[in-house]
């Protein structure tokens, strides 16, 4: 199994996995198995496919990380709550009042069972693109990211949610409902409070950030209370400068551990998809952000307080810097592949040196070269990748811990204008 960009892809190349439509929900435009030729790649191209992955035997391994089933529950997902936008808008929100919850739920429910299946398969390895609107796709890549965190975070999620068992507090699917539905609230916003966010994509607009208020009235009551808290409260922030200002006299916003943990997750989530992808409605390739250089922004964000450090760790392991089966180019001009990734050294993958790239590919080992843990080789790093040269995004950690998921403890972050104290976010918590 070989990730390539669609502008590498040659006649002869066969498929490893699907490609679905970019546009239509529920289509396969093409099966494992298919021969490429020069009219369909033209045509993948027309429809702005990026990356295909291509049968590769010598690199059997990466299969384990790859698994069409997630992709489709994850399709799946998404092409639900699209038809479920497209008949609000048309409806003119109408439609979200009188929406059947347990449906989304049921979705949710059946795309956890997947991930749990195939843990190995359960990280982001390539971009879903079918969908029926910007915001279907988002909300589906924000669920898809917030139950791959969660799913990781098992120990912290009973460390953060202590007044219930210790297998509900592990329960993600009310994570990835409320991650699901957590902008469903723009919905019903006036047309050109949405059309200002899309021309700039500011959350600085009074009116836009009514969208959380907006959509938590029309779940609140219909979906457990730890869904809708994802849907109010994705917008603050770990260090209590987000929004809705919910607490105390004045109001202000939460804070640390005053926010829910699923909160938190999806905030980090949407935060991902929302750098991964800057250009809404765009399916292109050239528009999306490499994952490395999203990871290096989040983790600014996370030394400055502004996510929960914890859950960006969590970020680490389901979203690699280097996917396996990605290509990518080594400071000494050598193309690799990668075969598998550390968390704890996101930049430093385990690499295969592969010679040449092309139809024929596939017929033998000759191609490939040897293999190299980065961690071990200081002398090599990755310099370019998803097309994109990403030599200055590579980061490390700074202590041995930081990227730790074992490591639970993150300091209490104050509010403005407050002292911070070195307080175990268990210490103080809402109801869960």
């Amino acid at each position: 199994m070989l990730r390539v960009n669609l502008a590498s892809a040659r006649p002869g190349m066969t498929l490893a996995m699907p490609i679905f439509h970019p546009t239509l929900p529920g289509h396969t435009l093409l099966r494992p198995g298919f021969t490429l030729d020069e009219l369909t790649i033209a045509r993948l191209t027309e429809l702005h496919v990026g990356s295909i992955w291509i049968r590769y035997p010598a690199l059997a391994n990466v299969l384990k990380y790859v698994s069409p089933t997630i992709a489709f529950e994850h399709a799946a997902v998404t092409h639900l709550l699209g038809r479920l936008l497209d008949s609000a808008r048309l409806g003119n929100g109408a439609g979200t009042a009188e929406m059947d919850f347990h449906i989304y739920a049921g979705a949710v429910r059946s795309l956890v069972g997947k991930l749990v299946a195939e843990p190995n398969a359960a990280i982001l390895i390539g971009d879903l693109l079918c969908a029926t609107s910007p915001l279907a796709l988002h909300s589906g890549n924000v669920c898809f990211m917030s139950l791959l965190m969660g799913l990781k975070l098992d120990a912290y999620l009973i460390e953060e949610r202590r007044r219930v068992s210790a297998r509900a507090a592990r329960a993600v699917e009310s994570l990835g409902l409320g991650a699901l539905l957590h902008d469903v609230g723009i919905e019903r916003l006036a047309p050109g409070v949405r059309r200002r966010w899309l021309e700039g994509l500011s959350e600085d607009d009074p009116a836009w950030r009514e969208h959380v208020r907006l959509g938590f009235d029309l779940v609140r009551g219909k979906v457990e209370p730890s869904a809708a808290a994802v849907v109010l409260h994705h917008h603050q922030r770990f260090d209590g400068s987000g929004y809705p200002a919910v607490r105390g006299i004045p109001a202000r916003p939460l804070i640390g551990s005053e926010i829910h943990v699923f909160a938190r997750i999806c905030a980090v989530a949407d935060r991902f998809d929302a750098l991964r992808n800057p250009v809404r409605g765009s399916f292109a390739e050239q528009h999306r952000t490499p994952v490395v250089r999203v990871l290096r922004s989040l983790l600014t964000e996370a030394r400055s307080g502004a996510i929960d450090p914890v859950v960006f760790k969590a970020l680490l392991h389901a979203a690699p810097a280097y996917a396996p089966g990605t290509i990518v180019r080594l400071n000494t001009g050598q193309t690799a592949v990668v075969e598998r990734f550390t968390p704890s050294s996101p930049c430093r993958p385990v690499v295969r040196h592969v010679r040449y790239i092309g139809a024929d590919m596939e017929v033998s080992d000759e191609n490939l070269g040897d293999t190299w843990d980065l961690c071990e080789r200081r002398d090599l790093w990755v310099i370019e990748a998803e097309g994109h040269d990403i030599e200055r995004d590579n980061f490390e950690a700074a202590t041995p811990d930081e990227f730790d998921l074992r490591v639970l403890h993150p300091p209490q972050r104050a509010a403005p204008g407050r002292v911070a104290r070195r307080v175990h976010p268990s210490l103080s918590r809402t109801t869960r």
